[in-house]
């Protein structure tokens, strides 16, 4: 096994005392009987992996959500104080855990797809609104759809908001267990830190400024996961961020160098979004500008959305062809934990064969974890847990490996939670190891010893999506057949 990390444990409080013996009891017997593990493949849907969905429309393959919330849906200004407005959010992430899945938020104050007679495109409260513009700091560019309006993303007035925002939210959410990753928009249409094409006026936001937003990010949120758009801005780089390619498989690759159909396929497409391997730059280091990036999936999470262009002819469905060929490659190139749709979020509509396929590409995003062996010392009362990961990138929260001891009634007699266990460690081809340390004070008998990952999420919703494993061995809800023992 590489790379093997033993987690020690402490004994703790037994639970059901009164179905122990006396611990004088020195010369007692314990027989381990391992369970043998067959792997299986991937479990599709999967904790924080695979393909997501927008808000209120995933389905039973999915396991996130994207929450994208306008900034004054959550933040409000009067008299030149800002104040974070947690009810719609709270409510949105309870709506998420309750259908047992994880949310990916981001906040944006820019929107041009809301340009039309009436709107604007431009989402701030109205008391800032209004100082901006009377600071001249509001601008407009006219559109096919309207008028649209973006503010001075350097006005220091603006940037203090921002910052105090990230402040209070950081306050509030870090380490909300329905939370997967939070998303540092903010700056740019769509929050996705790109001003191209604003017409007049300063609304290119300096590499320091945003320097500053990632920063009151990165100090804020300690826990929670962070993802950023573009390493090449704000000096993103030399901050520990994960990132999302929002134009994924279209411009994200060198996969065109390899593929001379699929350098083919391209041409036929509109590419105004930049060069075909742009996102693929940016983790290279941006034309040696900075270090390269390509180590950092080993500690953040990636992710993406799928290119509105991959939905159109000449590309027809993903999961065969030349299509699938790059989406596999890129999905491995970038170690992506979970790829949305567009539009409404969705995936389109496939045929039994396609769903077939479609399955098996959602199970090779991010982590894919098994039970490797166990073994057992009889006499020294100790199971050890061998966990391995085959897939292409860690589970990027440490949840707490979970022991339970059953007896011959089904009762459990028995709990321990290993929080020293470091999921989060277990990278790509490591095994790690957990060792149980059985209570010698059990009564004569024999019994079950059953684990499970626990998701933190239990303590605000009852329907959690379990963490599975590709192994056989599974009872319910993630928990998974160790071993028997016999106690004498």
């Amino acid at each position: 096994m590489k790379n093997k990390s033993i987690s020690r444990i402490v004994l703790a409080a037994l639970l059901g005392v009164s179905l122990l013996l006396p611990a004088s009891c020195s010369s007692r017997k314990a027989t381990i009987l391992p369970n043998e593990f067959t792997r299986t493949e991937a479990v599709v849907p999967n904790p924080m992996k695979g393909f997501a969905a927008f808000y209120e429309k995933a389905d039973q393959d999915a396991s996130l959500e994207y929450i994208g919330l306008k900034f004054n849906e959550i933040y409000s200004y009067e008299n030149g104080e800002g104040k974070l407005n947690s009810a719609e959010l709270d409510y949105r992430l309870l709506n998420v855990a309750e259908r047992g899945h994880s949310a990916i938020l981001r906040v944006y104050m820019l929107n041009p797809g809301y340009v039309d007679s009436v709107q604007t495109g431009l989402f701030l409260p109205d008391e800032l609104y209004e100082e901006l513009k009377s600071a001249g700091d509001i601008y407009s560019t006219h559109t096919s759809a309207g008028v649209l309006e973006y503010p001075d993303f350097n006005s220091e007035k603006l940037i203090s908001v921002m910052t105090d925002f990230i402040e209070q939210l950081g306050r509030r959410y870090d380490g909300n267990p329905s939370i997967a990753t939070i998303q540092m928009g903010l700056y740019g249409s769509w929050g996705e830190w790109n001003m191209s094409g604003c017409g007049e006026g300063n609304c290119q936001m300096t590499n320091k400024n945003l320097q500053r937003i990632i920063e009151s990010y990165v100090s804020s949120f300690k826990k929670t996961k962070l993802m950023g758009r573009n390493p090449s801005l704000g000096y993103a780089n030399e901050f520990p961020i994960g990132y999302h390619d929002d134009n994924f498989l279209f411009n994200t690759s060198d996969f065109h160098k390899k593929n001379s159909e699929w350098k083919k396929l391209l041409r036929k497409q509109n590419y105004s979004y930049g060069t075909l391997q742009q996102f693929y730059d940016f983790i290279n280091g941006n034309g040696g500008k900075y270090k390269p990036l390509w180590d950092v999936w080993k500690t953040q999470m990636f992710g993406g959305e799928l290119s509105l262009q991959m939905y159109q002819e000449p590309f027809g469905p993903l999961w065969s062809g030349t299509e699938r060929e790059a989406l596999e490659y890129c999905i491995n190139q970038f170690h992506m934990s979970w790829l949305m749709g567009v539009g409404v979020g969705g995936i389109p509509e496939l045929n039994s064969d396609e769903y077939k396929e479609f399955r098996k590409v959602a199970g090779s995003f991010g982590y894919d974890l098994y039970i490797d062996s166990v073994t057992g010392k009889d006499r020294m009362f100790k199971m050890t847990t061998a966990f391995g990961n085959s897939g292409i990138a860690p589970f990027y929260y440490d949840w707490v490996l979970e022991y339970r001891i059953i007896d011959a009634q089904g009762d459990v007699v028995y709990t321990y939670r290993d929080s020293e266990f470091r999921l989060s460690e277990l990278l790509p081809g490591d095994t790690a190891e957990s060792v149980f340390f059985i209570p010698e004070e059990l009564k004569a008998g024999e019994y079950i010893v059953r684990a499970r990952f626990v998701n933190p999420a239990e303590e605000v919703s009852k329907t959690v999506m379990p963490l599975r494993l590709s192994n056989n061995n599974e009872i319910r809800d993630g928990f998974y057949e160790l071993a028997h023992l016999i106690v004498e």
